[in-house]
């Protein structure tokens, strides 16, 4: 990604998701579809499952989070609540009751070599796991530099074929017909 070690050149990098801690998705989407008309939303309920073997700053922990993404614009939005009170990479920026900006999410070639990069600079990994089993994806907490986490993901497997079928709905997408969808959907 560089020709330099150590240093992320910004012309390569591209975030592709801005994500949110909320506390209660239903309103979350309520408020952002009154507000911007993004939409349609895609909605999956105590996905936390789909993270395959998480490990929290190197400890095996499980996830319990529903989430909602939508495209707005060139840039995918996600919306995470957390069910319970456990460690994770939310509550680590944001305790229970709390809402807020939590990351940033690019996708990346290697997600162990873009981690090292990261360390090479003194950025700590939160949280690595692979996502349906199929598609690495780590957290770095960049708070110094961003004022939230970066989220890695490897462009391999399911993950980037979602993306750009949120993306080919969203500008079909009438502002009216199923505001709300099941994130499975996604999927087939």
């Amino acid at each position: 990604m560089s020709d330099k070690k150590g240093v992320i050149m910004p012309n390569e990098f591209q975030y592709c998701q801005i994500a949110w801690v909320v506390n209660d998705l239903d309103a979350a989407i309520e408020k952002w579809r009154a507000m911007t008309g993004i939409g349609p939303f895609f909605v999956g309920r105590h996905v936390g499952a789909a993270f395959v073997g998480p490990k929290l700053r190197g400890q095996d922990t499980e996830i319990d989070i529903s989430a909602a993404i939508a495209q707005a614009g060139p840039v995918q939005l996600e919306f995470i609540q957390q069910h319970d009170d456990r460690p994770s990479p939310y509550r680590e920026m944001l305790a229970e009751g709390e809402e807020g900006l939590h990351h940033v999410c690019v996708f990346v070639d290697d997600v162990d070599a873009e981690l090292a990069r990261y360390a090479e600079q003194g950025y700590d990994t939160v949280l690595t796991a692979t996502f349906g089993g199929q598609t690495p994806l780590a957290y770095v907490d960049t708070r110094a530099l961003t004022g939230t986490m970066t989220e890695l993901m490897s462009g391999e497997g399911m993950v980037k074929q979602m993306y750009a079928r949120v993306a080919e709905i969203a500008a079909d997408w009438d502002g009216v017909t199923d505001p709300v969808r099941d994130l499975s959907s996604l999927m087939g």
